[in-house]
């Protein structure tokens, strides 16, 4: 599958998407060019997976149209791995790409390695200026191997081709309506079921 715009229009769309100057947005825009060029044709929609919670997943959706909303792309953050798959819905075929950290040699792109393995300078957590010019040299050793740190495995998808779409119920202690298996006599939802089950408590 050919892209329909160059790899740098595509990194501007992902920043003016993702909002701030990402260098995993970057290798991310690379690594979804690569995957889409592997899997060549498909029979069926293209879906994808993302293993881990950044760029990537941005890149995916700006790039290929696949998102978390329309439910083609997968997110299993809980991997958290720098890596996508990108395969063919029908026939469940498909081309993971990831980061290879053997492919990148620490003495000479010390700074892409760092980044690839957490290790960089604390000051980028503290410091916008320092993280900007970090950044930078992420980039730049990145674009000196582009596709040669990258690696690929061949793949067989095991993900069911659409999310099961489980019924809506009422919580019987608050009333609004949620997704879940529940009974209707018993079911509760997690801003319902006590402390530690939402994201949220009421003020």
């Amino acid at each position: 599958m050919k892209l329909e715009e160059s790899v740098d229009a595509y990194i501007k769309k992902f920043f003016d998407f993702h909002r701030r100057d990402a260098p995993g947005g970057i290798i991310g825009c690379y690594m979804v060019e690569y995957a889409l060029e592997l899997l060549g044709d498909r029979a069926d929609k293209l879906n994808a997976v993302v293993e881990t919670r950044v760029c990537l997943a941005d890149c995916v959706q700006v790039m290929t149209g696949c998102t978390l909303g329309n439910k083609y792309l997968w997110l299993r953050d809980e991997i958290g791995k720098y890596a996508l798959t990108m395969y063919d819905r029908g026939t469940k075929s498909g081309v993971r790409v990831y980061l290879d950290l053997s492919r990148i040699p620490r003495d000479k792109y010390p700074d892409l390695w760092a980044f690839h393995v957490r290790q960089r300078d604390k000051r980028v957590l503290t410091d916008p200026e320092f993280r900007k010019e970090q950044g930078k040299l992420v980039v730049e050793q990145f674009m000196k191997l582009k596709r040669d740190c990258l690696s690929y495995q061949r793949v067989t998808v095991n993900l069911p081709s659409k999310e099961v779409m489980l019924p809506s119920r009422p919580c019987i202690r608050c009333g609004e309506p949620f997704l879940t298996e529940a009974s209707p006599e018993e079911a509760v939802c997690g801003p319902c079921g006590g402390p530690g089950s939402s994201y949220y408590e009421k003020a």
